[in-house]
């Protein structure tokens, strides 16, 4: 937990700064998004408040620059709103989550985070053949890549949710 706060309070401390430098920055806009979730995660009795505030750093973001890290904001904004706990309690919001999951696979098909959103998302939305095809197309977009830590865990994240569907 302390490093958790430490490494929480750092990326805002970056953020910040960015923010203060170029206030409508989309770079900016979504580093400080991705340290509110870290945040959320280091203080979870703030957590509500810290995930609507990442909400809006995520949309401005979006609107700045959608195509951010691979459609980020699209793609995250996808996450937190299909894995937060829907009102009132937060903001989670399954259909709100497919939506922007899809917005991030229309920007970039090919990357396979984007497709691994949008099958939860599905999921979710008891979509499930729908959600099986999306695991399996990112599954087969990972294996197309060189191999690295990033594509080993979007192999594994397809692999695990197609083994329980």
């Amino acid at each position: 937990p302390k490093v958790r706060d430490e490494l929480a309070a750092d990326a805002a401390r970056h953020a910040d700064a960015c923010l203060v430098k170029a206030p409508g920055a989309a770079s900016c806009l979504y580093y400080h998004a991705v340290a509110l979730g870290l945040e959320a995660r280091a203080h979870p009795v703030r957590a509500g408040e810290f995930l609507k505030t990442m909400l809006e750093a995520l949309a401005g973001a979006e609107a700045a620059d959608a195509q951010i890290d691979e459609a980020g904001p699209a793609r995250v904004r996808a996450l937190v709103l299909i894995r937060a706990p829907g009102w009132p309690l937060g903001p989670g919001d399954a259909e709100a989550g497919l939506a922007a999951a899809q917005r991030a696979v229309a920007l970039r098909p090919q990357y396979p985070p984007n497709l691994l959103a949008q099958a939860e998302a599905l999921a979710k939305t008891g979509a499930a053949g729908d959600a099986r095809e999306s695991y399996e197309r990112a599954r087969d977009l990972a294996q197309a890549l060189p191999p690295s830590a990033d594509r080993d865990d979007w192999l594994r994240e397809a692999d695990q949710a197609l083994q329980h569907k």
